[in-house]
């Protein structure tokens, strides 16, 4: 068995000053466990890799030299890390006291947990919903229509984020947000990293699906709470995250489900593009660059763009 109990990943692209947080949470979290943390910088400008070796000089620090993305970005990560659990966590992430004896007590209470994820809390200490179902062509009809963002608690209608999903009670799920992700190492060892085709989202979701063709279980701990801010890069550049989220969908269908689902997600996506251009404009929330994102997206999608950059 390793020495190490915990191995913390984290890929950080211009987000030094929330990177600074997590670590420092991270080493006061860390209480009687043997842990390393690495990093990975994509090729950040703000100072990221300087902040590291001064602040944090006990971190283990990969400069990628360019904006990989997510699971390139781990890739080396992968490679280096030596714990039981390879604890993936995103840099607007804040490990809360007592967070990491909950996990690991879970873990090791079921064998059978290759991937577990808990409880995101935002400032206030409300509950981010963190789990979802797999996706399908239903869900993703229902989705573009746009009818769950009026019964955001219905257990049908919004049955793909889990409307009326009890946060309170830990449970098997199908996915857990990739902003903190937990996995075993044994599962590692069976299935390998993150599928370096997917440059950002829906990596998580086809770790977990792999995880469960494995035979394993992906969980939700709700009793582990860490704080989450959200969006700390992706929110910097709107437009590009829209396209690369709806590439990495194509991606996830195409690899998971079939090359002909193209077909019916062509109309899926064209409904989607419109609805989200429309919610943009009726809550002005940048409504131009909505429009641009979800256009680029949608001819994207029409040419069977990679998931990559």
């Amino acid at each position: 068995m390793s020495e190490i109990d915990f191995s913390f990943a984290i890929v950080s692209w211009n987000t030094c000053d929330l990177l600074d947080a997590c670590l420092t949470s991270i080493d006061v979290a860390k209480g009687d466990f043997a842990i390393e943390v690495l990093v990975a910088d994509n090729g950040s400008g703000d100072g990221t890799v300087a902040m590291v070796r001064e602040k944090h000089p006990d971190v283990i620090l990969v400069e990628n030299g360019a904006n990989l993305g997510f699971a390139a970005g781990h890739a080396p990560l992968f490679a280096r890390g030596r714990g039981r659990y390879h604890v993936l966590v995103n840099s607007d992430v804040r490990l809360l006291p007592g967070c990491l004896e909950i996990m690991a007590a879970r873990m090791e209470a079921d064998a059978r947990i290759g991937v577990l994820g808990c409880r995101m809390v935002d400032e206030d200490g409300r509950t981010q919903p963190s789990c979802r179902r797999f996706p399908s062509l239903s869900f993703e009809l229902i989705e573009a229509s746009g009818i769950n963002r009026l019964f955001p608690r219905h257990p049908i209608i919004n049955a793909y984020k889990m409307g009326g999903f009890d946060q309170e009670t830990s449970r098997e799920v199908d996915q857990v947000m990739g902003s903190l992700f937990l996995i075993r190492r044994t599962l590692i060892d069976a299935i390998g990293g993150l599928d370096t085709a997917f440059f950002m989202y829906y990596e998580e979701v086809d770790y977990c699906l792999r995880a469960r063709r494995a035979g394993f279980k992906v969980f939700y701990e709700a009793d582990a709470r860490v704080f989450h801010e959200g969006g700390g890069s992706s929110r910097k550049v709107m437009v590009p995250t829209i396209r690369r989220s709806m590439r990495s969908r194509r991606h996830y269908f195409a690899k998971n489900l079939g090359w002909w689902t193209w077909f019916p997600l062509l109309p899926i996506v064209s409904l989607k593009v419109v609805t989200h251009i429309f919610y943009a404009l009726a809550r002005r929330e940048a409504p131009w660059q909505t429009a641009v994102a979800y256009g680029l997206g949608w001819w994207d999608f029409v040419r069977c763009r990679s998931a990559g950059p």
